[in-house]
C-alpha cells in the first residue's frame, strides 16, 4: 500500500549549464518528488513508462528510497530531454524522444488505496480521460500545470487565455504551477499571483499552490492567501527540481495536517535543502522530516 501515487514520465536528462554539464541524470517532477516524498518518510509509488534503453542505474534511487516501482512500465522509448540554463538563469527544455502515454489501465491495483493521488506529467502524457477516472477513486487530487502547457511541455497553448488549465482545474484539490508556467500558458512574464490564483479558485480548484522562485511562494484557497518567504540559504548551486520537491514537502506535510498553510512552510523547508546541491534526483540531495522541521521554525519566524 502506498501514500502517494504520482503519475508522470521519468527522465533521462542531460543539463546543460554555461560552464558545466551534467550527464546523465535522473529527473522529471515525477522523480524528484517521488524521492523527496519518500526521503521524508511517505509511502510512494510511480506510475511511469520507459523504454529498454533507459539506464538502469538511474532507477536504483527508487530502491534506495523503497519507492514502489509496480507501475513502471518499459516499452520501446524512454523520455530523453536536454535541459539547458542560460546565464541569466532561463531554462529550456528539449525533447529528444517521448515515452508513451500513461493510462488508468497503468496503474497497479494496490496504488488504488492511496490517499493521494499527483499528476505532474512532462508534457500532457497524462490526459483528461485518465485524469476523470482516477478523480472517481475520490482522493485527494495534486496536479502539477507544468506539464499542461507550462514550463516542462514541449508545446504551449497558441491562445493564451488559460482555457486548456481551466478545464483541468475542477478535477484538483491541490494545483500547483510556478511563475514560469504561467508565463507560457498566459504569454507574459508580467503576471499578478493574486489574479491568477483567484482564477484558479475559480475554475474549481480548492488550493492554488505558486513557486515564485527566489521570492518564496504564494497559496491561495476560498478562506485563505498568503505568501510564504523563502529559507535564505548561502548560495544556491542548483534550481533544478526545486518546485517538485517544494510540492513534496507541501503534500507530505498535507497528508498528516490537511492544512495548506503549514504545507506550503513545509514544501519551502525541503526546497532549500535541494538547491543547496547538484547532480540530479540523487538521495543525498533530499531532507530528511527532522532537519525540515529545524528549518520550518526558521521560516515561521521569518513569516512573524
Amino acid at each position: 500500500m502506498v501514500d502517494i501515487a504520482v503519475s508522470g514520465h521519468i527522465l533521462n536528462e542531460k543539463i546543460i549549464f554555461p560552464d558545466r554539464e551534467v550527464s546523465p541524470v535522473l529527473g522529471s517532477p515525477v522523480a524528484y518528488s517521488s524521492v523527496c516524498m519518500a526521503s521524508l518518510g511517505a509511502k510512494v509509488g510511480i506510475v511511469t513508462k520507459i523504454g529498454k534503453d533507459f539506464p538502469k542505474s538511474l532507477l536504483n534511487v527508487f530502491d534506495e528510497l523503497q519507492i514502489d516501482k509496480n507501475g513502471t512500465i518499459v516499452g520501446e522509448k524512454s523520455t530523453n530531454n536536454e535541459l539547458i540554463y542560460d546565464s541569466n538563469g532561463n531554462k529550456t527544455l528539449r525533447f529528444i524522444t517521448k515515452a508513451e502515454d500513461i493510462f488508468f489501465k497503468d496503474i497497479p491495483e494496490e496504488y488504488l488505496d492511496a490517499k493521494i493521488f499527483y499528476i505532474c506529467p512532462m508534457d500532457y502524457e497524462v490526459n483528461i480521460k485518465t485524469i476523470e477516472k482516477i478523480v472517481g477513486l475520490g482522493k485527494i487530487m495534486a496536479v502539477d500545470l507544468g506539464g499542461y502547457g507550462g514550463g516542462t511541455s514541449d508545446t504551449h497553448p497558441e491562445i493564451k487565455d488559460g482555457n486548456e488549465i481551466k478545464k483541468i482545474c475542477p478535477y484538483f484539490d491541490i494545483v500547483k504551477a510556478s511563475v514560469e508556467d504561467y508565463s507560457h500558458i498566459f504569454g507574459t512574464s508580467d503576471l499578478d499571483e493574486k489574479v491568477i490564483s483567484k482564477k484558479i479558485i475559480d475554475w474549481g480548484a480548492k488550493i492554488c499552490v505558486i513557486t515564485l522562485g527566489e521570492k518564496g511562494s504564494y497559496i491561495k484557497t476560498k478562506d485563505i492567501e498568503s505568501y510564504i518567504s523563502p529559507f535564505p540559504i548561502k548560495k544556491i548551486i542548483d534550481p533544478t527540481g526545486a518546485g517538485d520537491c517544494y510540492l513534496a514537502g507541501f503534500l507530505v506535510k498535507f497528508l498528516a495536517s490537511n492544512d495548506p498553510y503549514i504545507s506550503a512552510i513545509y514544501g519551502t523547508a525541503a526546497t532549500s535543502y535541494v538547491i543547496e546541491k547538484s547532480g540530479g534526483v540523487v538521495a543525498d540531495r533530499m531532507p530528511n522530516i527532522e532537519e525540515v522541521e529545524k528549518r520550518v521554525k526558521v521560516i515561521e519566524g521569518l513569516i512573524k
